[in-house]
């Protein structure tokens, strides 16, 4: 796993979220159009956040051919990825690593779905079939 603070932080994760969800290389103007507007987020900011995750390891980039002043910027890790590192150091972080801590206290006060309580069935079951195989 990751050490924490090879993490995306919270703007940070902004930025990732921009290339994961166009699904492919953008520069860094592209991006800063592409934020939330609710963001703020200046020129300036977007490339000091890239290149922060450029520094770790979750952003590539190429030099466009025609002009080697904008680069194009791509993400090297997926957002579930990044989505199990982040739950796991908030494990952690704020229940000792007890994973089932973490999940209890997230859906305790939470409403679930027939979908979403079926789909926590499903994860038990496959749990379960898991340790079973593993004893044999």
């Amino acid at each position: 796993m990751p050490r924490e603070e090879m993490l995306p932080s919270e703007s940070e994760w902004m930025i990732m979220e921009t290339l994961w969800s166009c699904g492919h290389d953008l520069t860094s103007s592209e991006i800063a159009d592409r934020l939330p507007k609710a963001s703020k987020m200046t020129q300036r900011m977007v490339r000091v956040l890239i290149n922060r995750l450029c520094k770790k390891g979750m952003l590539s980039y190429t030099v466009d051919p025609d002009d080697s002043r904008v680069y194009h910027y791509m993400a090297t890790r997926t957002r579930e990825e990044c989505q199990k590192a982040k739950s796991s150091a908030f494990a952690k972080s704020y229940f000792e690593g007890n994973r089932m801590s973490a999940a209890f206290s997230l859906l305790e006060d939470g409403k679930l779905s027939e979908d979403q309580i079926k789909e926590l069935e499903d994860l038990i079951h496959r749990a379960k079939k898991n340790k079973e195989s593993g004893k044999k």
